[in-house]
């Protein structure tokens, strides 16, 4: 039970953690549907999961290493701001959301999707490793116990993201072309301010300040 308890509340943490993810499966739930949505936290769910595995073998030796952190979040922040200027300059679509809704869900891309924003965050690499400091040398868990905990957290965040794909569809029902416009707007925006808090980390690393 302390161990149930514990993965639920670390869970929850890292669903409230508000980052780039969090918008991008909000208006992709409003814009394709409950199933987009629920793909996209697959993916999700899958970049955790490898996350926990890298920690687990120990990649927190590397993160120590000032270059691997540059490295990380370089590639990281190009990615992101890639997709923020994509969101950003993306058209609004001529079709209802109900018609848009009732197309067939590209299953694959948006695991993919999911997989790529959560999976280039290093600060979602350096959430993982702090919990796996905390369990392994705090809690003290053996590995059975670890790999529950973990299963846990997993389970809780996937629920939490369902939930948000769930209540985002609810909203399409008010959503307007100049709402949906907006969003994109907001999302890309979101994207572009999180990679250069990532390119920021990394020219910290040269003694230089974008902010």
């Amino acid at each position: 039970m302390d161990i149930i308890i514990n993965g639920l509340l670390y869970g929850l943490l890292l669903c409230v953690l508000i980052g780039p993810v969090f918008f991008a499966l909000i208006q992709n739930s409003i814009e394709k549907g409950f199933f987009s949505g629920l793909f996209m936290a697959v993916g999700i769910a899958l970049s955790d999961s490898i996350y926990i595995v890298i920690t687990y073998l120990g990649i927190s030796q590397f993160v120590e290493n000032p270059s691997f952190n540059m490295w990380l979040g370089g590639i990281g922040g190009t990615i992101m701001i890639v997709f923020g200027f994509i969101y950003l300059f993306k058209p609004i679509p001529t079709k209802g959301l109900k018609q848009l809704h009732a197309e067939e869900t590209k299953w694959f891309q948006q695991i993919v999707k999911g997989f790529a924003l959560n999976g280039i965050n290093p600060f979602v690499l350096i959430f993982w490793i702090g919990i796996m400091s905390k369990v392994t040398l705090d809690m003290a868990y053996n590995t059975t116990q670890a790999i529950y905990f973990f299963i846990v957290v997993i389970a809780t965040v996937f629920s939490v993201d369902v939930l948000k794909a769930h209540f985002a569809v609810k909203l399409s029902q008010i959503v307007t072309p100049r709402f949906m416009k907006i969003m994109n707007r907001v999302v890309g925006l979101a994207l572009i301010v999180f990679s250069l808090k990532l390119f920021n980390f990394v020219l910290e690393g040269y003694d230089i300040h974008l902010i």
